[in-house]
């Protein structure tokens, strides 16, 4: 068999090598491979086919944070804002009388109540948008505001996903909510492959739930906490006291509600974060450490996954953001957890300096806004698609 021609090989040599140089282009700024796309019609060539994007994902790993979300009340109105952390920006980063509750699998989902329609499912990269109007059960749970409590989460449709770029394909969002007078928690889940709404299943005044309960220590979700996704498995965090600390779990592929007791199982003041590499995310500040630790759900519960980090937070933060520390005294408030980017593991900080990521791994930490009021943030994590470029 007659070998290429020496021409022909080079090319191939310096194509390989381009290659290879573009696949290390850092994700968290897209904006590099879209100006290399425009050098020269073999450079879109490579970047522009689609096994270099597999390579690509394969060779970072974790997907990027391309930015957060974070909802800002007025007197006459509300805005869901969209921050970048890098170069990127959405087309559109204010949503005025958009509500966001949820973003994941490279989607981000809002409430929209003075829309014609209840919710919205936004891509922030190709900025389409897919409109869900709620069933009429979760319509007048939605009108009804005493005693109601609930969660939306938007998350993948497709079985063994690695959900590196999946952000344009079937998903699902769940609706958890509860009833704190009556003590029910109730559950429903839309397809977009069906667009319809399952049957709403309900937990009915579960008696062993809390023992102790009173009217300072509701059954009910906790409408500013952080979800779960494991599998088909959502986690929703419940109202918590002194006494009691519970997580319940909405199973969408089989359609069924338990609740998980973590009384003994996670330190407490524990507050739920997301999902890691198939395990639950806790998350506590106690004194002078941030402590993180990974929960496994079984048929019994949860059980520890691996050791606790413990994170000491003068060695990551600055001065200024330690100003609520005076000698070995800690004021509760002045250092919260207001977010965590599942699938980068990085948790949100909220501090008198501003807020900071910390990479749960590395420990590395950096101030990403000089505000200070952060009381929730929901962040965005992607890779560039194909299709963007």
């Amino acid at each position: 068999m007659d070998s290429p021609p020496p021409q022909r090989r080079l090319q191939s040599l310096v194509d390989d090598a381009i290659r290879e140089i573009l696949l290390r282009k850092p994700p968290d700024d897209p904006a590099r491979l879209v100006r290399a796309s425009a050098v020269s019609t073999a450079w879109f060539g490579i970047v522009s086919d689609p096994s270099f994007f597999r390579d690509y994902r394969t060779f970072h790993g974790k997907p990027p944070i391309l930015g957060y979300l974070d909802n800002k009340s007025y007197e006459s109105h509300n805005v869901a804002q969209f921050i970048p952390t890098g170069a990127f920006r959405p087309l559109v980063c204010e949503r005025r009388n958009w509500d966001a509750v949820d973003s994941r699998h490279g989607r981000v989902l809002f409430y929209t109540p003075k829309e014609d329609t209840d919710f919205i499912v936004w891509d922030p990269i190709t900025d389409k948008q897919q409109v869900i109007s709620a069933d009429p059960k979760i319509f007048d749970i939605l009108c009804t505001a005493e005693g109601i409590t609930w969660m939306a989460t938007v998350l993948c449709a497709k079985d063994a996903c690695d959900h590196l770029g999946c952000h344009d394909g079937p998903f699902l969002v769940a609706f958890m909510g509860s009833n704190e007078v009556e003590k029910t928690m109730f559950a429903s889940v839309y397809s977009s492959e069906t667009t319809q709404w399952s049957e709403m299943i309900s937990i009915e005044n579960p008696h062993d739930i809390y023992p102790f309960a009173t009217n300072t220590c509701p059954y009910a979700i906790e409408e500013k906490g952080h979800t779960a996704v494991v599998g088909k498995k959502i986690y929703y965090p419940v109202k918590w006291s002194y006494w009691t600390m519970k997580i319940v779990t909405y199973n969408v592929g089989e359609q069924e509600l338990s609740l998980i007791n973590l009384q003994g199982q996670a330190p407490a003041r524990g507050i739920l974060m997301g999902e890691e590499d198939g395990a639950l995310v806790f998350a506590a500040i106690k004194e002078s450490k941030l402590s993180v630790w990974s929960m496994e759900a079984g048929p019994n519960g949860v059980v520890a996954r691996g050791q606790r980090r413990d994170i000491k937070l003068e060695t990551i933060l600055t001065p200024r953001a330690l100003s609520w520390m005076v000698g070995e005294t800690f004021k509760d408030g002045r250092c919260t957890l207001v977010g965590f980017a599942n699938g980068a593991g990085v948790i949100f900080l909220n501090t008198a300096d501003g807020l900071f990521t910390v990479e749960v791994g590395s420990g590395q930490t950096k101030k990403i806004h000089r505000n200070c009021s952060f009381e929730t943030v929901i962040p965005y994590v992607s890779f560039y698609s194909r299709g963007t470029i």
